[in-house]
């Protein structure tokens, strides 16, 4: 349980987190009274009480001096600049060898660790793999897991035993069966269809008992993937990959995960061989408004 202080001589009875709180941590006896952190043990460390006192008046145990910083409004981006960042980026598939500098790569995790997470566990864990062996090993397994997976699809008594268990699984898979294919006699042909030859792979693993592990994970990686356009470089969502994982296909550069967790999400990233000048539009959203 974290331990939090209202001091009294600081404090400007705005109330601000006694109405803010999530988890009603603060209250306060009448209005203009200094609040009291009375269920400091249901606080769940989002630190919103201390961003909104710029007074200084809370002491919270988890943000000790210095890990509470203002906002430097003046460069946050305007909405129109935001809207361009989302239209400009691009799923890139074609990469240059160059490695991407280790220093990049940490502006990208500081990106993916500022997503919002479910309860603010901030559960999501990361692991780079830049070793050119284990990428290999990365696409010749994915590869091989979509080969058997395809193989078992094609077969009309397990397709129909996997579609008691998983119908909506099931059925989608057997409308990629043909990418399953494809993806896995390339490999055999040593064309890499897994990573597209990007000489990074950013996996986002969690322990699964955590709450919402997998959209958490999501958060962080749409989160990192606007990180690598600013950054110039170029990224994808690795789901055959990442479906391996979820399949129980253990990669060697995974080793060191911790017993139980479970890969939520991954991103090949690199620097584009190619340059985008245009964005081209996507389908309207449908909306109900009520």
């Amino acid at each position: 349980m974290p331990n939090i202080t209202v001091d009294p001589a600081r404090c400007r009875h705005c109330n601000a987190c006694v109405e803010e709180c999530p988890a009603e941590v603060f209250a306060s006896e009448k209005k203009g009274s200094v609040p009291a952190a009375v269920r400091a043990e249901s606080c769940i460390v989002c630190g919103h009480c201390v961003a909104l006192c710029t007074s200084g008046a809370i002491a919270h145990s988890d943000f000790p001096p210095g890990t509470v910083r203002p906002i430097a409004k003046e460069i946050l981006p305007g909405s129109e600049a935001l809207m361009e960042l989302f239209r400009a980026r691009r799923s890139a598939r074609v990469f240059h060898k160059k490695p991407v500098p280790k220093d990049l790569l940490e502006k990208v995790i500081e990106a993916a660790r500022l997503a919002p997470t479910a309860h603010n566990d901030q559960g999501t864990q990361y692991i780079v793999v830049q070793d050119s062996a284990e990428l290999k090993q990365i696409v010749d397994m994915t590869a091989a897991f979509l080969g058997h997976t395809a193989k078992a699809l094609r077969n009309p008594v397990k397709r129909r035993l996997f579609g008691l268990l998983d119908p909506n699984g099931v059925r989608g898979a057997w409308g990629m069966v043909g990418s399953f294919e494809g993806v896995a006699q390339a490999a055999l042909e040593g064309k890499d269809m897994v990573l597209r030859g990007a000489p990074c792979v950013l996996f986002f693993h969690a322990d699964p008992t955590i709450r919402k592990p997998d959209q958490s994970a999501q958060l962080a990686v749409q989160n990192a993937t606007l990180m690598c356009e600013t950054l110039g470089l170029a990224s994808f969502y690795t789901g055959f990959v990442v479906a391996a994982c979820a399949r129980g296909v253990r990669f060697p550069a995974l080793a060191g995960m911790p017993k139980g967790h479970r890969v939520y999400g991954g991103m090949a990233i690199g620097y584009s061989k190619f340059a985008f000048s245009q964005w081209p539009d996507r389908k309207p959203a449908p909306v109900q408004w009520r």
